[in-house]
């Protein structure tokens, strides 16, 4: 994705009114606590739907990732590190003080818990976090999952997913919606 950070870049920094600016379908930023995220290629696939995204654009919505009435999961907040662009400047009353604190931050190493969470994030198949793999045909897997199936049905993903090994089966499982 191009908006993903690689580890080794320090974040850059913003001022509450350069994200403010970035309010429609064509450039959408929300804040969760001081971190900045372009949430524009995620809009289409919200399962709450766009509007209730847009509606939040520019500001911080970590109240509404908290719920109620909705209180989202922790696979939602992991998914929402892909779209991860930056810090918010809080000292800052323009945007050339970001710039300015960015290339400070870029001499600075990248902690170990980054490197980790990127590493995290390009794997196939998270042996502790996900439910199933991924790799294989999902309907023989769910029935397994048992009490950790709510958890599952909430692990949002963006990924091609099979339900059964056999052509035929899994063609009749397609749908326009």
């Amino acid at each position: 994705m191009k908006n993903k950070m690689s580890p080794s870049v320090s974040p850059r920094f913003f001022s509450e009114k350069e994200v403010a600016k970035h309010c429609t379908k064509e450039s959408c930023w929300v804040l969760l606590g001081t971190r900045v995220y372009d949430v524009t290629g995620f809009l289409r696939m919200h399962p709450g739907g766009e509007a209730l995204i847009l509606r939040r654009s520019g500001r911080d919505i970590s109240p509404e990732i908290e719920g109620p009435p909705h209180r989202h999961s922790e696979n939602a907040r992991r998914w929402m590190e892909q779209y991860y662009i930056g810090e918010l400047d809080r000292d800052s009353t323009d945007e050339d003080t970001g710039t300015l604190r960015q290339r400070k931050k870029i001499a600075e190493s990248t902690t170990e818990e980054e490197e980790t969470s990127a590493i995290n994030k390009c794997s196939k198949v998270d042996e502790e976090t996900d439910l199933v793999d991924w790799r294989k045909p999902l309907a023989w897997q769910v029935g397994y999952l048992g009490e950790k199936y709510d958890t599952w049905v909430h692990q949002p993903v963006d990924r091609p997913i099979r339900l059964f090994e056999n052509d035929f089966f899994e063609a009749n499982t397609k749908t326009s919606w």
